[in-house]
């Protein structure tokens, strides 16, 4: 018998941030999917998807277990399905399931970079396109990738990483222009502190340095819970987001009662709308891709090296064509940009 009970679709939430927040969503009187890959908790890599559903219901929520692993469409597809039959709704749907390698362009095997774009991009698409269409029938739905603002300072040091999930902010932010005023939206959300996690006890990181998952977690049930659609398309912060909600303790949330952690992500963020983000570009049909991935734009560097006299290049030799790139392009620094941020080893596999 179907439940009228809100729900959520947890991918990636065996262990860690994903664990923490399907049981803050339970509590919160949703029914929830618990999805991952790990079906069974070992030494190395402690937490399944029965251990989490084994603590909602001890706690009195109301959970499933499906194994999902999210580089294949068909787990993708059933878990989205499961979720959908059992509760009768899809009201929520986190994607948290990532993999990571913080290493260098010429230090990341081609290997290891598939594998991030598989788990991060190509999953997190995957999993919008199966979830959107049940959403947009009910005329409803929350959406949530756990991805991070852009900005030049992440890319550091971890550009092959970063390409993978500044992906999945790209297609929150893009996909947010096709979900306006239909009741679904999409945001992104990341940790404005390290939070504690296997990984990083692993890692003998220092206790003080981090925040335990339930920030992270609070943050999510308050956006899945917002009624109306201003949190599409928007790139948040746990703690900068819950503090717009009027939050201002968050002594609660530290790992040391004593210390407040660092935080590792800036105080402000570039701004990526530009002057003409609102003109509408009919040069090209209306369903064109165009990705603007490079730091040059043709004429602007022709320019900057001399080049003033641009008739040459017409296909129409008395007509001078119409700019489609913006005059001015946003400037992707944070105030932090050189600092040096030392919580986490820069060789660290996470």
């Amino acid at each position: 018998m179907k439940s009228p009970m809100m729900s959520a679709l947890v991918i990636g939430a065996s262990r860690g941030i994903g664990r923490q927040i399907a049981l803050t969503l339970a509590r919160n009187g949703y029914g929830v999917t618990v999805a991952a890959k790990t079906v069974e908790s070992t030494e190395r890599l402690p937490g399944s998807i029965h251990t989490v559903v084994d603590e909602i219901q001890r706690d009195g929520g109301v959970a499933f277990p499906v194994q999902c692993d999210c580089r294949q469409e068909s787990d993708v597809r059933n878990a989205v399905r499961v979720t959908h039959e059992r509760f009768g709704r899809l009201d929520a749907v986190i994607y948290n399931a990532g993999a990571i390698t913080w290493q260098p362009v010429l230090e990341t095997p081609l290997k290891r970079l598939d594998l991030m774009l598989d788990v991060n991009v190509r999953g997190a698409y995957v999993t919008v396109q199966e979830s959107v269409p049940v959403m947009l029938q009910q005329k409803f739905g929350r959406l949530v990738l756990v991805a991070p603002p852009i900005y030049n300072r992440f890319f550091k040091g971890k550009t092959p990483y970063s390409i993978t999930k500044v992906g999945m902010t790209v297609l929150a932010m893009g996909l947010a222009n096709e979900l306006r005023d239909t009741g679904v939206s999409i945001c992104t959300l990341w940790p404005a502190t390290v939070i504690q996690s296997h990984v990083t006890d692993v890692m003998h990181v220092p206790r003080s340095h981090m925040r335990t998952p339930d920030i992270f977690a609070d943050a999510v049930c308050r956006i899945v819970q917002e009624p109306t659609d201003k949190l599409n398309g928007k790139v948040l912060l746990d703690e900068d987001y819950l503090r717009s909600e009027g939050m201002t303790d968050f002594t609660r949330y530290r790992c040391d009662p004593d210390v407040e952690p660092p935080r590792m992500m800036p105080r402000a963020l570039p701004d990526l709308t530009v002057q003409e983000e609102h003109e509408q570009l009919n040069i090209l049909n209306k369903d064109s891709k165009l990705l603007n991935g490079k730091v040059l734009l043709d004429e602007d560097y022709l320019r900057s090296e001399g080049v003033t006299d641009f008739t040459r290049y017409r296909c129409d030799p008395d007509v001078e064509p119409p700019r489609m790139m913006p005059r001015a392009l946003p400037d992707l620094t944070v105030q932090e940009e050189h600092e040096q941020l030392n919580i986490l080893n820069k060789d660290s596999k996470l």
